[in-house]
């Protein structure tokens, strides 16, 4: 597996969420659900299909994540004012609570990780994951779309 990138990636995910896992559980939050509330305290308000874009988790389910965290009371899922057809999500002051409870565990995970960087290398390697990132959900190649090719099939 050298030099392969996801390799490297999901070594480093995977032992960063073992780590928040640790405190994620005294909470009864999953990795997914910490995912969506992080990105709700961020973003204030989001709609599913945006949540589901910006976290990388299937719409449905982003769907049932959210109604576990609004039958928590965690979050609350109201109309748009603009588009009553789309609903927005955001943390309620519980939910917000909890996620800032959860802030001084996750922000050490990381800082943590991440201490073997220089401040100018921190940096970079964030200006970098967020370029292949960009790159990346927007594929160049047309044997990349689509399901998954085997060798007897045929476009």
């Amino acid at each position: 597996m050298r030099g392969y990138l996801p390799h490297y990636l999901s070594r480093l995910m995977n032992i960063l969420n073992l780590r928040l896992l640790e405190h994620l559980r005294p909470f009864d939050i999953t990795a997914a659900q910490f995912r969506i509330m992080q990105m709700l305290d961020a973003r204030k308000s989001a709609s599913i299909g945006e949540i589901a874009r910006d976290t990388v988790i299937e719409q449905s389910v982003v769907s049932r994540i959210v109604a576990q965290l609004e039958e928590r009371g965690y979050a609350l899922r109201t109309k748009r004012a603009d588009n009553a057809r789309i609903v927005e999500v955001r943390l309620t002051r519980e939910g917000q609570k909890v996620f800032s409870d959860l802030r001084p565990f996750f922000l050490a995970i990381v800082d943590d990780a991440t201490s073997v960087l220089s401040p100018a290398e921190k940096q970079l390697l964030s200006e970098l994951l967020n370029r292949i990132f960009d790159h990346a959900v927007t594929p160049r190649y047309p044997w990349l779309e689509g399901p998954p090719r085997t060798p007897t099939s045929k476009r």
